[in-house]
C-alpha cells in the first residue's frame, strides 16, 4: 500500500494539480479549448515528437518493438471489446462505442506526463513512440472503424496526412536513421516547442474535463472501464512478455497501455453519433478512477 501511495504522490497527483488549474480556469473564465487543442496538435505535439525521437538514442530494432507493441495492443483490446459486445448483447452502435474507447487512450497529455516524471527523458522517448503510433491509428483505424466504413477511404487518408506528428515522426525517423546534422538552433527550437507540449495538454485536459456531464449507459459504462482500466495493464503485460520487452521499454508501454480512453473519443462519439453522452461519462469516470488503477498496476507488476 505504501508503494502505491508513492506512485500516487509524486507521479500521478501532479499530473492533476496541473490538469486542476485547467478545470478551474474553464470554471471560472470558460476559455475556448479549441484555439489550444489546435496548437497542441499542429504545433507543439509534432515538436513534441520530433525532438524525443530524434534525441532519444534508441536502437532502432527497440524503436520497432515499440511500434509493434502499440499496433497489437491495440488490435487485441478491440478484439477483447468485440467479444464483450458479443457477449452482452450490445446494438450496433454501443459496439461501436465500446471498441472505439477501449482501443485508444489518452497516451498524449496523460501518459507521456506520467512516464517522464517516473523515469525522466529515457523514459518519455520511449513513451512517445507509443503516443504517435497510437496517434496514427486513432486518425485512421478509430475513423473508419467509428464511422463503420461509410467514409471513402481517400477522405480517411486525407485526415490523416493533415495530422503534423506524422510528418515529425516519419522526418525523425529520417534523421535518425541517417543521422542528418540539424542545425542547433533549430533543433534547439524545436525542442523548447516541444516542452511546452505537456504542460498545455494537461491544462486542455482539465478544461474537457470541466465541460463533462455524467449521463452514462451503465450497460456500457461499466464494461468500458472495466476492459479498459483493468484489462488494459494486463493485456499489456502479455504483449511485452510475448515481444520480449525489458527495462524502460516495458515499463512505459505497460503504463501507455493502462491509460483511460482518449478524450478524442468523444469528439468521434459527436462526429458520428456513437452515444455521446454515454462516452462522454466513460472518458470522465475512467480518468478520475485511473490514478488508483494505474497505481496498483505500476506497483504489482514492478514497473
Amino acid at each position: 500500500m505504501a508503494d502505491i501511495i508513492l506512485v500516487l504522490t509524486q507521479n500521478i497527483l501532479p499530473i492533476f494539480i496541473v490538469a486542476a488549474f485547467g478545470y478551474a480556469l474553464q470554471r471560472w473564465i470558460g476559455i475556448e479549448k479549441k484555439p489550444l487543442s489546435t496548437i497542441v496538435l499542429n504545433v507543439l505535439s509534432p515538436c513534441l515528437v520530433f525532438s524525443s525521437l530524434v534525441g532519444s538514442q534508441l536502437p532502432g530494432d527497440e524503436l520497432v518493438s515499440l511500434a509493434l507493441f502499440t499496433v497489437i495492443n491495440v488490435l487485441l483490446m478491440g478484439a477483447v471489446a468485440y467479444v464483450a459486445a458479443l457477449l452482452l448483447r450490445l446494438g450496433r452502435t454501443e459496439t461501436i462505442a465500446l471498441l472505439v474507447v477501449v482501443m485508444f487512450v489518452n497516451g498524449g497529455n496523460y501518459g507521456l506526463t506520467l512516464n517522464q516524471l517516473r523515469y525522466g527523458d529515457p523514459g518519455l522517448a520511449r513513451a512517445v513512440v507509443y503516443y504517435t503510433t497510437s496517434t496514427v491509428m486513432l486518425y485512421t483505424l478509430g475513423i473508419f472503424i467509428s464511422s463503420m466504413g461509410e467514409m471513402p477511404w481517400r477522405e480517411a487518408l486525407g485526415r490523416l496526412l493533415r495530422f503534423p506528428a506524422v510528418y515529425a515522426a516519419v522526418s525523425a525517423v529520417v534523421v535518425y536513421s541517417f543521422h542528418i546534422p540539424i542545425p542547433a538552433p533549430l533543433l534547439r527550437g524545436i525542442e523548447v516547442a516541444g516542452a511546452g507540449a505537456i504542460p498545455v495538454m494537461l491544462l486542455v485536459l482539465g478544461m474537457q474535463l470541466a465541460d463533462l456531464r455524467t449521463v452514462a449507459s451503465w450497460r456500457l459504462a461499466v464494461p468500458a472501464m472495466l476492459i479498459r482500466l483493468v484489462g488494459g495493464p494486463l493485456l499489456g503485460l502479455l504483449v511485452a512478455t510475448l515481444l520480449g520487452l525489458t527495462g524502460l521499454g516495458r515499463s512505459t508501454s505497460i503504463i501507455e497501455a493502462s491509460m483511460p480512453p482518449a478524450v478524442f473519443t468523444i469528439i468521434l462519439a459527436t462526429e458520428f453519433d456513437l452515444d455521446p453522452p454515454a462516452v462522454t461519462s466513460i472518458v470522465l469516470v475512467s480518468t478520475l478512477l485511473s490514478p488508483l488503477t494505474i497505481a496498483t498496476a505500476i506497483t504489482l507488476l514492478n514497473l
